[in-house]
């Protein structure tokens, strides 16, 4: 894995031995937040399974003494103090041997409030008046840092309960997991409190919280009498309304279709200012990054509603999956994230049925996995993890989007009764417990009498997924259908290994559009199947609503056939984005050319729906991208103004009252593709409303995204000072973020050189936002050089900023350097990294440059006659 070229120098990795296990934590904590430091003391409850003279657990960065452990019989011994910092762990040594039996280990402990985003960090705010800069800190430990918290047992699988009590300034607020038991003055000093929480769960250390700072909340029951609380900075409760509305509605939900109660007094939600990850799910304490939990009621567009939705539907899922049921070990994470995944969507499809949320998520999950898992590059969903430092590559595309992916084919497979039933016997039996993915899959094989193992095992242990070529004749009114199945390649090389799934397909005609015709459990390399009372000229399609996970491709008449289908809207939104979205994973691959994209797309015209037009987005996007590398980008413009045009039309500029949130969602998606391919009059609009904006006639929420973008594109320098000076003035996050997206989109490089400077040099921006900032910068082939040439110069003090093992390089690596279309660029790429020796980078370098390779076959192959197509069409 990422450790391959510091394999020789390291130990291998080996978790902590099981022969002692921690089973109740009594944790102390004071933060000194002006000096940026804390002190604490723990006691560990231990029991002791087989005679020992040393005990090993975790602590990093940590100051740890005063090691003591009490025998049951009451004696005390003192330990010596071991550390192993390239291990991250301590050893405490006794002189005498520990029998088998009971004990508490007791050590005192001093670490720094860092400001990485992990352990136990610091978050920045400013007071409601926006004079004076504050601090606040918080916890974030998922997957490993709760060690640099306090001493720990820091692995899923050791269990425990937790009796949390801090002691903070007298003005602050002490929050954590528990309601608080009880809070005191402190005896010696009057500016002090002693803050003591209720005893928690049995629970892993990765969802131990605890946050200290300056909060407002709003707060409720929900209708099984659970509190709730949204908390966040002063000044700002509103901004918690629609979370905790939102939150109240979707525990109960939960606790129904687990037929499962939520098992904690309290579910609270906090918005932190400063913060890596969208949210984590702390038993009781959900932190969240601002822009995922707050919703500004006059200025938050219908986009982040959305999102704020979905958030909260996952970590709310994961109160019960992950919390309450835990992975044994980091190898089935995905079986947390993907099972969230999955069920955020059933939840916000039953609270907010106006998103039409199950067809967005074949735009943002389903189809979002294929692009990752058909590179050589991939991995399985079931990923053997060694080493906790290769923990963070895995929260990815694959774990969160084809594990939920493949919960939705399995819950379609067998049902859901049998699904419900399943789960909630899966649940009761691992409540409190860890557990691994064959253990889900027994439950739900049983009530459902179906051999969900073995066709599961084929989606889960094996990287990548099938693509389907149908051939097909017609003998009378009978249609003779022939099946193939291989891996789908991105690059459209063969599968040496010669992959084989067992799939669940289904087929419909035009006859019968709202019924499958046919469904079989394809487990060889091909099959024949025959429909009856076919005509000649009846359209067939593969996959109903896009629920099996594979693509299909066609002979060239049975997808002209399908042409009709898409244009009269007579198949689902589901499967009139995944024509298309299929059609241009196969142009990729070479599989096609991409003139058949090209041609397929006029059947659009008419379409109205969001999430069929945000898909087609999202591939005209990369073929812009692609396209820019050649002298013809002019005319590849015109043909996309004139796809997109019809429905800015339609769509104009203002709401009309009462509109669909969908209707609110893609105005902003499609200005922004018009004005970027050159419509004058939109171009001319933007500016308009941008000038009556800064003068104070504020623009609609929901398209300022889009005239941010269009200005910035368009404008000189004047305009990125305003924009600059807007988002001085934000003080909310979801608009800061909007900004910095909008002003690296220059057509001029000098101001995509001083955005990166904006973005990176001095205390402008948010270590989080920062990759806000560079998505905006490469959004054109002058970015993405000058954004290559910036991460080269800095590197090395990006790594020392933001951390060796930070999500933030994955990101950088990820969106900064797939979009190339030439060999030069990848071969640079690879001898920089390689002399770099950022081992968490190794896969996501690897691939971009599978990506770029791609990318450039595309064009060696496809320009030429995308460019006469191109040139026909003027």
């Amino acid at each position: 894995m990422s450790a391959n070229n510091t394999q020789e120098t390291k130990p291998l990795f080996q978790r902590l031995s099981q022969t002692i296990v921690p089973t109740h934590y009594d944790l102390t904590i004071r933060p000194c937040l002006d000096k940026f430091k804390f002190s604490g003391d723990v006691n560990i409850h231990l029991k002791v399974k087989e005679p020992t003279s040393s005990i090993v657990l975790y602590a990093a960065d940590l100051e740890v003494d005063n090691a003591k452990v009490k025998s049951p019989s009451n004696d005390e011994l003192h330990g010596k103090i071991e550390l192993d910092q390239e291990g991250e762990r301590i050893t405490v040594n006794f002189d005498h041997k520990l029998e088998k039996g009971e004990y508490e280990l007791a050590l005192n402990f001093s670490g720094e409030i860092n400001n990485r985003m992990r352990g136990f960090y610091r978050n920045k705010y400013t007071t409601p008046d926006g004079s004076e800069v504050r601090f606040g800190a918080s916890t974030q430990f998922e997957p490993a840092d709760c060690r640099r918290a306090f001493p720990c047992w820091d692995e899923p699988n050791f269990k425990a309960t937790f009796d949390i009590t801090l002691i903070t300034q007298k003005n602050l607020c002490a929050i954590s997991n528990m309601p608080i038991k009880s809070e005191n003055e402190l005896t010696d000093d009057k500016e002090w409190k002693v803050t003591k929480f209720d005893r928690t769960p049995i629970m892993s250390t990765y969802l131990v919280a605890y946050v200290v700072g300056e909060y407002d909340y709003v707060e409720t029951k929900d209708s099984n009498g659970v509190s709730m609380k949204v908390y966040t900075l002063v000044g700002k409760k509103e901004h918690g309304q629609f979370a905790l509305d939102t939150a109240a509605k979707i525990l109960p939900f939960y606790a129904d279709y687990f037929n499962i109660k939520y098992p904690i007094a309290k579910a609270d939600q906090i918005a932190i200012s400063d913060f890596a990850m969208g949210a984590m799910e702390n038993w009781g304490l959900i932190t969240y990054r601002e822009t995922a939990l707050l919703i500004d009621p006059k200025f938050s567009s219908m986009d982040t509603r959305q999102r704020v939705a979905i958030v909260v539907a996952h970590e709310l899922a994961h109160q019960w999956f992950g919390n309450l049921v835990t992975m044994d070990w980091w190898t089935d994470l995905w079986l947390n994230e993907g099972f969230a995944t999955w069920i955020e969507y059933l939840a916000v499809d039953k609270c907010f049925p106006e998103f039409d949320i199950w067809t967005q998520f074949v735009a943002d999950t389903f189809a979002r996995f294929l692009v990752p898992d058909a590179l050589k590059s991939s991995h399985p969903i079931e990923v053997p993890i060694g080493h906790p430092a290769e923990i963070d590559e895995i929260f990815d595309a694959i774990s969160y989007s084809k594990g939920s992916s493949v919960i939705r084919m399995l819950h379609d497979y067998i049902g859901d009764d049998a699904f419900r039933k399943g789960l909630h016997n899966y649940l009761t039996e691992y409540s409190y417990k860890n557990t691994v993915t064959e253990n889900l899959w027994s439950h739900l094989a049983k009530a459902s009498n179906k051999p969900v193992n073995e066709v599961m095992s084929s989606w889960t242990l094996q990287m990548g997924y099938p693509l389907l070529t149908v051939t097909e004749e017609q003998i009378n009114k009978t249609r003779v259908i022939k099946i193939k199945q291989q891996r789908f390649i991105a690059d459209g090389s063969a599968d040496d290994e010669n992959l084989q799934w067992k799939i669940p397909v289904t087929v419909f005609t035009k006859s019968n559009p709202k019924q499958i015709a046919q469904q079989i459990l394809l487990e060889k390399p091909e099959t024949t199947i025959t429909l009856d009372n076919i005509l000649e000229d009846d359209w067939i399609k593969f996959n109903y609503n896009s629920i099996g996970l594979y693509r299909v491709k066609y002979e060239f008449d049975t997808l002209a056939r399908l042409n009709e289908a898409i244009s009269s809207k007579t198949i689902s939104p589901q499967d009139r984005l995944m024509i298309q979205n299929d059609v241009a994973a196969l142009c990729n691959a070479g599989h096609q050319s991409f003139v058949d994209y090209l041609k397929l797309l006029p059947s659009y015209t008419d379409e109205d729906n969001f999430t069929v037009w945000k898909s087609i987005a999202s591939n005209i996007g990369d073929l812009t991208s692609l396209l820019e590398y050649t002298n013809y980008f002019g005319e590849f413009k015109k043909y996309r103004l004139n796809l997109f045009s019809s429905i800015q039309k339609k769509l104009g500029w203002d709401a009309d009252q009462n509109e669909n949130p969908l209707s609110a969602m893609l105005r902003p998606m499609i200005l922004s593709i018009v004005g970027k391919s050159g419509d004058q009059d939109v171009i001319d609009e933007a500016k308009k409303r941008f000038e009556r904006h800064i003068a104070g006639d504020l623009i609609d929420p929901n398209i300022r995204g889009a005239v941010y973008v269009i200005v910035a594109r368009y404008g000189d320098e004047s305009t990125q000072e305003a924009l600059r000076k807007l988002y001085f003035a934000a003080d909310m996050t979801e608009e800061k973020v909007r900004l910095l997206r909008s002003m690296g989109q220059s057509i001029k490089p000098e101001i995509i050189e001083n955005t990166l400077k904006f973005v990176f040099e001095g205390d402008n921006v948010r270590m989080q936002d920062s990759i806000s900032g560079i998505v905006g910068c490469t959004s054109s082939c002058d970015g993405r050089d000058l954004v290559w040439k910036f991460l080269q110069k800095n590197w090395k003090s990006l790594v020392e900023r933001f951390g060796d093992k930070s999500n933030f390089l994955i990101a950088f690596v990820e969106y900064g350097l797939s979009d190339f279309a030439d060999e030069k660029t990848a071969s640079e790429i690879k001898s920089f990294f390689e002399s770099m020796n950022t081992p968490l980078v190794a896969r996501p370098v690897k691939k971009a440059l599978e990506t770029i390779h791609m990318r450039s076959e595309v064009l060696k192959r496809d320009s030429k006659a995308i460019e006469e197509y191109l040139k026909k069409q003027q």
